[in-house]
């Protein structure tokens, strides 16, 4: 559990909901972000999974995944779907925790002490934009590598060398779901010791290539519906939502049945 028990306590840490068989951090993004900064200085490999919906319902059909994610050490509720199915199992989270959102604070917070990040994912002229706009927003940024998402198995061994030669204290891996929470989980044993995020599309964000909703729409819990207006071809993959908010329905009248 991040934090572990005593930690949790002291920072008045409220656990973790269980969603599934599959575990959510109850974080405020704030709570969040001070926990990764925290772990970047703690000398070990902490793996961080910004989960959504979508996320965790293909976690309960693919086994691989479902173990990287109940392995992880911060599970976020990236969605308006997990606080929603957080609430219905009577564990609520206190607030969405958006991948997006918690890489800018880290992003804030590693700018303030120079601490090393390596970015690795998302297409070359966005992965170069995303770093030259991330330097923008936040002077200071020390960052120490980044290497692109299209490479293939020959180049796997070259990377985990550059990245361990780099020495991070914060790893941004943007090579979608859920190859980037696979890619962490293999290799973390080679790895250095570090913060590895898996931020999916959020480096197209920052680079100016891609738009998140309307604040309003956020706020509303309406971000997925925006990204269906957006690309209607998610259409097909936006089914797991009602299919996922079905099986938490299942989880929560189960829970409530006399034992």
């Amino acid at each position: 559990m991040a934090g572990g028990n005593g930690e949790g306590k002291r920072n008045g840490y409220a656990g973790r909901a269980d969603i599934l068989g599959l575990p959510v951090d109850r974080f405020t993004l704030r709570e969040a972000a001070a926990a990764v900064s925290r772990a970047w200085s703690g000398g070990k490999f902490y793996h961080v999974v910004t989960a959504n919906a979508e996320m965790l319902h293909r976690g309960i059909k693919d086994g691989e995944l479902g173990a990287i994610i109940a392995s992880a050490d911060m599970v976020t509720a990236d969605g308006a779907g997990v606080v929603l199915a957080s609430r219905l199992l009577g564990c609520p989270v206190p607030e969405r925790v958006a991948g997006y959102d918690l890489m800018m604070e880290c992003l804030r917070e590693a700018a303030g002490s120079a601490v090393p990040v390596y970015l690795l994912g998302a297409r070359p002229e966005v992965l170069e934009s995303a770093v030259e706009r991330a330097r923008e927003l936040f002077p200071g940024l020390n960052v120490v590598g980044r290497q692109h998402g299209y490479f293939n198995a020959g180049d796997q061994d070259r990377i985990i060398a550059e990245i361990c030669s780099r020495k991070p204290s914060l790893l941004l891996v943007a090579l979608g779901v859920p190859r980037q929470e696979k890619w962490i989980y293999r290799y973390k044993e080679k790895l250095p010791p570090c913060v590895a995020v898996g931020v999916g599309g959020s480096l197209d964000v920052l680079a100016g290539r891609a738009r998140r909703a309307p604040l309003w729409m956020q706020r509303a819990g309406l971000e997925w519906f925006y990204r269906l207006l957006k690309e209607p071809s998610r259409a097909g993959r936006m089914l797991s939502l009602p299919l996922f908010l079905l099986a938490v329905l299942g989880q929560a009248l189960r829970k409530k049945r006399p034992r």
